[in-house]
């Protein structure tokens, strides 16, 4: 079951302008916390840095792929290929499927000084590229003409915006996670595998640097 920010294009555009607005407050804080710091917060652009590479990194790959068969360099499928939409319209999918970068940069510009929070950046960053694999393998298929091409996008999109939990469940879906209600939604958004995952890597850092600084106080 897909959310239904993925299915509607004006929830798309404003799930965008949302996040565009909180990379703007996070900017905007951090610019002040740095200049009162007087230390550059450089490395909290690491999560906008991967988020532009998630969203846009899957077309800009499919276009090489396309590049390749034109001009010979790459045999084409037997089935054809094709400069198809799905290169144009699958960036916007893949920013709201990956707003756990987003969150991640304006946590770690309102609160860069946290023990360990550098660490924990990384640790979330690398955690949320993981699943965003499967988004630069789908790069073939949007240069396919095969006619579940649009299936197999899809199913992809669906596996990392549900529920973690979700991917195992084998009865019906709870009615506290249908992304179709107002709770379900926000639930569901929040349990989807990449924000998950990114929180975990954040806590783990966290912990770690917490332990860390502990001991170094001790000794």
């Amino acid at each position: 079951m897909m959310l239904p920010l993925l299915t509607s294009d004006l929830y798309k555009y404003l799930a965008l302008a949302a996040l565009l607005l909180a990379i703007a407050f996070g900017y905007l804080k951090g610019r002040g916390a740095a200049s009162a710091g007087g230390r550059p917060l450089t490395w909290t652009r690491t999560p906008l840095i991967a988020f532009a590479i998630a969203s846009l990194g899957p077309s800009a790959f499919a276009i090489l792929i396309y590049l390749g068969y034109t001009a010979g360099l790459m045999q084409p499928p037997a089935s054809g290929y094709r400069f198809s939409s799905y290169i144009a319209d699958l960036p916007l999918d893949f920013a709201v499927i990956n707003w756990g970068f987003v969150a991640l940069y304006v946590t770690c510009r309102l609160r860069p000084n946290l023990a360990g929070a550098r660490l924990a950046m990384w640790l979330s960053v690398i955690a949320m590229a993981l699943p965003n694999i499967l988004l630069f393998s789908l790069a073939w298929t949007m240069v396919s003409t095969a006619f579940d091409a649009g299936q197999g996008i899809g199913i992809i999109e669906a596996v990392l915006s549900v529920p973690m939990f979700m991917l195992f469940w084998s009865g019906p879906f709870p009615d506290i996670f249908n992304p179709e209600s107002g709770v379900g939604f926000v639930t569901s958004t929040l349990l989807a595998p990449i924000p998950v995952l990114g929180l975990t890597g954040w806590l783990a850092g966290r912990l770690m640097g917490r332990a860390a600084a502990k001991a170094t106080v001790r000794s």
